[in-house]
């Protein structure tokens, strides 16, 4: 059931009057299925087993290639400010 909205009026201010005591319905049970739930080790398992392992290899390759599209900027970075500081120190 859904909660009506109930305005308090006060000092010209018009607020909503918050319901205390209103509880949510609970869920009508599965047609078919037992009450049995399954637990969220029981959910992770299946899921590192069956949906995980399938994507890990594509998602570490991207990984890779981000890490390595990083690095070689400041790899070239580097290189410059060593020179840099040599340049000066030659003065």
């Amino acid at each position: 059931m859904k909660p009506t909205i109930q305005l308090n009026e006060r000092n010209g201010l018009r607020m909503p009057k918050t319901d205390c005591a209103y509880q949510v319905a609970s869920m009508p049970s599965r047609g078919g299925h037992s009450s049995r739930r399954a637990s969220i080790r029981a959910v992770s398992h299946e899921y590192f087993k069956n949906e995980a392992r399938s994507t890990f290899a594509t998602e570490a390759a991207f990984f890779s290639v981000i890490v390595m599209t990083a690095a070689v900027p400041l790899i070239y970075t580097a290189m410059a400010m060593v020179h840099l500081v040599r340049s000066f120190a030659a003065l």
